[in-house]
Parts: C-alpha cells; structure tokens; sequence
C-alpha cells in the first residue's frame, strides 16, 4: 500500500489520493488499511515520506557508486529523476513535496517526516558530494542547491513537458561541482 500511496502522491498529490485510490492501485482488501494505518492518512503519508526519503538516499550512494567526479555523481542522480519523470508521461513528480505543500505545517507527523527525509538526503548527497572531491565546506550547500533545482525541475519539466530544465540544471550543477572540485568555484 505504501509503494501504490508514493505513486499516487507523485502524480495527484496528498490531497487528490484517497484511500480508496490506494486500495484499488495496490489491489489490498479494505480491511487492511484500517489495520495497517489505524493513525488514518496522515500515518500513511508519514510512511510514504519515510519510504520516499530512503530511496533517495539509495539513490544517492548508487549514483555515487557509478560515478568518477562529483559533477557526474549529480549528472546520474539528476538524471535518473528526469528519465523517470519522462518514462511516466510527465506524470510523476516528487511523492514528498505534495505533502509539504498540502499539509505542512497543519500536521506535525508530516511535517517532521518530510523534514527529516529531506534533511537526510541533502545530508547523504553532502558526504557522497565530498568523497567525490567537494570541499565539505562547499559540499552541503552544494547538496542543498542540486535538492532545491531537482524539485524545481520536477514541476518546470511536468508543466513545459520537456526535459530541458533538468538538463540545464544538470549543466550548471556539473559546472559548480567541477569547479568546487578544482578550487576554483567563485
């Protein structure tokens, strides 16, 4: 149910997923919900959030993994979001910011939990960022720049239906790892 609610949040939002969605996308029994997340839909939307924030960071540390430099660590990761947000006809875009935009900061638990998960990824971007020759000092606000624009090219890409902000932030970002790598980031 978790992984049918993230899908549905990416392409609806919170507020247009019902439970009734979810059953149905997930094929669960009706029962199950009420058993699963007895806290209702804000347990689940906390659980999505939890289970959309550990993907990023694996996605994170496997972009890292196959990657020489930091600006190609960020070229994967970028990538695979856009090449995502591509296969899925524009339709998917991030199942943790409809959340924020919708409900925080009405509810604690999901405001806590979209807190923590971006907090977290920007965190593993940073440390991956540095391995790659970042300078921890540049890493971290270099993490939070690529975060912001991926969430910016999410919606420019869905609205224009083009790849093109996520290839222009992939360029300027490349640039600003290359350079900060180098020493010579202005």
């Amino acid at each position: 149910m978790i992984s049918a609610a993230r899908r549905l949040f990416r392409e609806r939002g919170y507020l247009g997923t019902a439970f009734s969605d979810v059953l149905a996308e997930s094929g669960a029994p009706r029962g199950s919900v009420y058993f699963h997340f007895p806290g209702g839909k804000e347990e689940l939307g906390v659980e999505v959030a939890i289970a959309h924030g550990a993907d990023t960071i694996a996605q994170i540390n496997r972009a890292a993994a196959r990657a020489s430099s930091a600006a190609e660590l960020l070229a994967i990761f970028l990538g695979r979001t856009r090449d995502h947000l591509v296969t899925s006809g524009y339709r998917e875009g991030c199942a943790a910011a409809p959340i924020v935009i919708e409900m925080a900061p009405g509810s604690t638990q999901l405001t806590e939990a979209t807190r923590r998960g971006f907090q977290d990824a920007i965190g593993a971007l940073a440390a991956r960022l540095a391995e790659h020759g970042v300078p921890v000092d540049r890493a971290g606000s270099l993490a939070m720049t690529a975060t912001a624009g991926l969430e910016g090219a999410l919606i420019l890409a869905r609205a224009t239906q083009s790849t093109g902000p996520f290839d222009a932030l992939i360029a300027d970002l490349s640039r600003l790892a290359d350079g900060a790598s180098a020493g010579t980031e202005h």
